[in-house]
């Protein structure tokens, strides 16, 4: 069986599903997996302002941000430099930031997304780290 249910050779878009703590993967329109960790390469950053309007107005999370990129290779870790952990908070940002910074993020070499599968789902947060390429 593949590792991914999904076309490693398309881009995904990938957003932190709040009911099942960890993080949805889509592929046209669909949702096609569901992962608690997963690398990503030439990343964009999404978030739809009339999503986050909507949040912020209703006080209720809803879908409106998300990762676009490709699948990263597997245990490439060797030509990658962490640079930072990434936020996202729509009650305080309309983009992506720098979690130090707070600096608006948009674009990324590469990124892990990761949601400890070891903690109680209850406590499960959604960690971004951005990391920069060795050319």
């Amino acid at each position: 069986m593949p590792k991914y249910q999904f076309d490693e050779s398309k881009p995904i878009k990938v957003y932190f599903n709040l009911h099942k703590k960890r993080f949805s993967i889509m592929q046209g329109s669909l949702v096609v997996q569901h992962l608690f960790y997963l690398d990503m390469q030439d990343v964009t950053f999404h978030v739809q302002p009339a999503g986050n309007a909507k949040v912020r107005r209703e006080k209720k999370k809803n879908v409106h941000a998300y990762v676009k990129g490709m699948i990263a290779p597997p245990n490439n870790h060797c030509n990658v430099t962490k640079i930072g952990a990434l936020a996202y908070n729509p009650y305080k940002y309309k983009t992506f930031v720098w979690k130090d910074t707070e600096e608006p993020i948009h674009l990324a070499d590469w990124v892990s997304l990761d949601a400890d599968y070891r903690l109680p789902s209850d406590e499960r947060k959604p960690v971004i780290w951005a990391w920069k390429k060795n050319y």
